[in-house]
C-alpha cells in the first residue's frame, strides 16, 4: 500500500515509490540519495521528520515529506 512519507510512524521502513514535486528541497534530497527504489527508515515522526537514508540521518520538513510517496515494508 502506498502512503505519503509524512504518514509513516517512527520505526517504519519503506521504499520510495514516487517523488511528486519539483520543489528545490526535494532536488537537494534527491542529490543526497532519496530517489525512487531507495529504502528509508523513519527514525522520528514529526517536524522535522528524521530519516535513515544510506546509513545517514536526514531531517526533512513535513511539507516536503508529504510529496514523497512510499510503499511501507513489514
Amino acid at each position: 500500500m502506498n502512503r505519503r512519507l509524512d504518514e509513516l510512524p517512527s520505526g517504519a521502513h519503506a521504499v520510495v515509490h514516487k517523488i511528486d514535486s519539483a520543489d528545490a528541497a526535494l532536488h537537494r534530497l534527491m542529490a543526497m540519495g532519496l530517489c525512487v527504489g531507495r529504502e528509508v527508515q523513519v527514525v522520528r515522526h514529526g517536524n522535522p521528520l528524521i530519516l535513515r537514508l544510506l546509513g545517514a540521518r536526514v531531517g526533512i520538513s513535513s511539507r516536503v515529506a508529504r510529496h514523497v510517496i512510499v510503499e511501507q515494508r513489514a
